[in-house]
């Protein structure tokens, strides 16, 4: 190819997302290609950058400063158009979105290679799916299914992007599929592999992996909320994963056993899979009701809930509780009928305010401390943590019980270390034990009422997850435990039913009369910077604007999701901190 005299890069600051032109001295015009990482000079300093194109036209009379110097290789033009749509859709900076498409270190690239494993028999249904050709395609797999096998299928079909939510799930995948002979690439590690035409397995980054010979994308789990980005852009894996598809013109398998509706939306078809084998993967779900309990006064453990321990315990397995506090509202329950506070608006649950008034911890509709079952202003609040339930299980089971939540980092105390046979925890605990016999969530409540649109689809995705700590129907002893006072919520009965398809239908509903995604594209505006955004975003056709909350954030939202993000990226953004979190796991 020809030299560039001169190219557009990308720079690397955060308040400058644009490309400025550079000449390319003689000595580096033969390293130079569209994504090659520079280094240049900008107001002063020298910083990281991206070549975005080739040979531009310079404005006339403007003398063109040197690039300074060349890396190695970044992102090729596809995955940099990716990128850009990245960061049209959540409402970030290209820059961000290349910088996850980047290796972590400078790389020497090697020539293109294939090697495919061979196929097996068990894997004929994903590769039926791959052969079908272009499109989105959803597989309804076992919840103690082998991803592996899935993996195995589509390196088989070709080159592909494995897309996984959990470092073990990397580890497992990418391993098998060397030792069955794939050439493998493990992202972000492996670039030059990548690049090679190896295929790539990784976390959510892995979606802007280099991929010359792509033949499909997989998402495992593509259910799990790990899959998206916490902080602004919140870019999730699975939409890029689709939208990366079908820009090159190749299949994107979606794989869950609780299939959200992004998924069910996109996919061409209902899901596919084998339903025997499904239901005999489903965990063994039973379900204490609470109703009747002492209206509200007898704590978290049910003596249904306590004799099932003494008999895992008895059993030599081991116990993990489930309690999910921090971040978590207020939950309340009427001390009359048992039942619990809840928006009549949107269903989430209540706090009380100082003033005595109840607010909806989701829309913020409010009203005065009365149950909406019986009338009764006398109300139970259900909110112990973590630490006060481990000393009541140790009174309990008389031997010591571990607790363990998100923030603690795995030690010579972990459950999975010391063989503590009694773990307490939030839900961080099922991606911390390997094993147990029981897995109850001791007040499933606080999760079917979370302050998230999603928190139903949340909430039976950690049945899933506790179900592969117990194992399938027929196949242990284990058992996941749900004490619960709305033993007829759809994803109480989804869950013991072993059918995630009754939640989809009652949730599809309920997310179109509230305007929430997937039925609408929301963003929130936050932070410092957040009134003088609104005030240049003004009152843009076709989106619905709220606010401020009281902690000073706007929502957004519109059924038409472009004319929302269309106006979002024509705004020049203010000075100071500004957060913009699209289509986020929570609005509250």
């Amino acid at each position: 190819m020809t030299s560039p005299r001169a190219v557009s890069v990308h720079v690397d600051v955060p308040a400058v997302d644009r490309a400025f032109d550079y000449r390319v001295p003689e000595e580096l015009a033969g390293r130079i290609r569209s994504g090659t990482i520079v280094r240049v000079d900008l107001a002063g300093r020298r910083v990281r950058g991206w070549v975005v194109a080739l040979d531009p036209e310079p404005p006339p009379g403007v003398t063109l400063a040197p690039l300074r110097q060349v890396s190695g290789p970044g992102p090729d033009d596809d995955v940099q158009a990716l990128c850009r749509w990245a960061a049209w859709r959540w409402a970030g900076r290209t820059a961000t979105f290349l910088r996850l498409a980047s290796p972590e270190r400078r790389v020497t690239m090697s020539a293109r290679r294939e090697h495919r494993p061979p196929r097996s028999r068990g894997e004929e249904q994903v590769a039926d799916l791959l052969e079908r050709g272009a499109g989105v395609h959803l597989l309804e797999y076992p919840v103690d299914g082998d991803p592996l096998e899935v993996a195995l299928a589509a390196a088989a079909f070709g080159q592909s992007i494995v897309v996984a939510p959990s470092a073990g799930t990397v580890t497992q995948v990418g391993t098998g599929l060397r030792r069955a002979g794939a050439f493998a690439a493990r992202w972000p590690r492996d670039f030059a592999a990548a690049a090679a035409g190896a295929t790539v397995v990784g976390g959510r980054g892995a979606v802007f992996a280099p991929a010359p010979a792509l033949r499909s994308i997989v998402v495992i789990d593509e259910h799990d909320e790990r899959l998206q980005n916490e902080a602004s852009p919140t870019w999730h894996a699975r939409e890029l994963a689709i939208e990366r598809a079908r820009r090159a013109g190749v299949p994107c398998l979606l794989v869950s056993p609780v299939p959200s509706l992004e998924a069910r939306r996109a996919a061409a078809s209902g899901p596919v899979g084998d339903r025997a084998a499904f239901r005999a993967g489903w965990p063994t779900v039973r379900v204490v009701d609470r109703r009747d309990e002492d209206r509200g006064r007898s704590g978290l453990f049910a003596p249904d809930l306590v004799e099932q321990i003494r008999r895992t315990l008895d059993a030599g397995e081991r116990v993990v509780c489930v309690l999910n506090r921090t971040g978590r509202a207020r939950l309340l329950a009427c001390r009359s009928c048992g039942g619990l506070l809840d928006c009549e608006r949107c269903g989430a649950t209540v706090r009380q305010e100082d003033s005595g008034e109840l607010v909806c911890a989701r829309c913020a509709t409010r009203r005065p401390r009365v149950c909406r079952a019986c009338g009764s202003t006398a109300t139970a609040n259900l909110r112990p943590g973590v630490s006060t339930v481990r000393e009541q299980l140790e009174a309990l089971v008389r031997e010591p019980v571990c607790s363990l939540t998100g923030g603690e980092r795995p030690g010579p105390s972990d459950p999975a270390l010391d063989g503590t046979r009694v773990v307490v925890g939030t839900e961080a605990v099922l991606h911390r034990v390997d094993r147990a016999g029981l897995v109850a969530f001791l007040e499933f409540d606080a999760e079917l009422l979370a302050p998230r649109y999603r928190a139903a689809e949340q909430a039976l995705a950690l049945v899933v997850a506790a179900g592969r700590l117990t194992g399938g129907r027929g196949r242990s002893p284990g058992s996941v435990l749900l004490q619960t006072r709305a033993p007829d919520h759809p994803v109480v009965r989804a869950a013991v039913r072993a059918d995630p398809d009754e939640l989809a239908g009652a949730e599809w509903e309920r997310r179109v009369a509230l305007a929430d995604p997937p039925a609408a594209t929301v963003a929130v505006v936050g932070r410092e910077a957040a009134p003088e955004f609104m005030a240049r975003l003004g009152l843009p056709a076709g989106v619905e604007r709220v606010g401020p909350d009281e902690r000073g954030r706007w929502v957004l939202r519109a059924e038409q999701g472009s004319l929302l993000l269309d106006a979002l990226a024509a705004v020049e953004r203010p000075p100071g901190r500004l957060r913009l979190w699209v289509d986020p796991a929570r609005t509250g």
